[in-house]
């Protein structure tokens, strides 16, 4: 069956469609059948009232800007990225992607913006901890190759937001802003066990 030539553009985005669709459908398929195993798998990664190994320090504000910090770690303390720089607005938020496991929570860092920032954009934070599709924030030495496996899995799935239509799902965001501080002070994210996001001085 021939094309016509006018038609072309309609099935290249047709194609693309159903191809998005398709990876939309077995990603969630994947992470469904996938979710009641999680809490076990991950179990000794979980968060529960508990420190992320990933700071903010803020430096200041300006009449229209704020210049800050983020600081990514290793669950073993070593540095695996930052990214400093100024924004327009008065405080900085951090998105976060949370899936429940067992008694507790995975996080990872989605976006960053302030209050300035136009709806839906921001910073991927996700570059600065991904290592080669594994995320650096839960890398130690004590990492069984079952967990290992696991996290990348799941690292693997929240990956697909970046891009993924969100006409087809989402996985669950929360967002934690840092309104007050004391200039050149690190603030720790924290998990809640309900889920919450908290910036804390240690």
């Amino acid at each position: 069956m021939r094309i016509a030539r006018g038609t072309w553009p309609v099935a290249i985005v047709a194609t693309l469609a159903c191809v998005v669709a398709i990876l939309a459908i077995a990603r969630f398929v994947s992470f469904f059948v996938w979710s009641d195993s999680i809490g076990k798998d991950l179990a000794r990664l979980t968060l529960d009232d508990t420190r992320l190994p990933v700071t903010l320090t803020a430096y200041g504000r300006s009449t229209d800007t704020i210049s800050a910090r983020l600081d990514f770690y290793t669950a073993d303390g070593d540095l695996s990225g930052t990214l400093e720089r100024s924004w327009s607005g008065w405080e900085i938020k951090v998105d976060c992607i949370l899936v429940k496991a067992g008694s507790g929570w995975i996080a990872f860092p989605f976006l960053a913006y302030t209050d300035a920032s136009l709806p839906g954009s921001g910073i991927d934070l996700v570059k600065y901890y991904n290592r080669s599709g594994f995320p650096a924030i839960y890398e130690s030495v004590r990492l069984s190759a079952q967990e290992r496996k696991a996290i990348r899995r799941l690292f693997s799935i929240a990956r697909t937001e970046l891009w993924m239509p969100s006409v087809f799902g989402s996985l669950m965001h929360r967002t934690v802003a840092l309104r007050t501080f004391e200039p050149g002070v690190e603030y720790a994210l924290y998990v809640g066990s309900d889920g919450t996001l908290r910036f804390r001085k240690d």
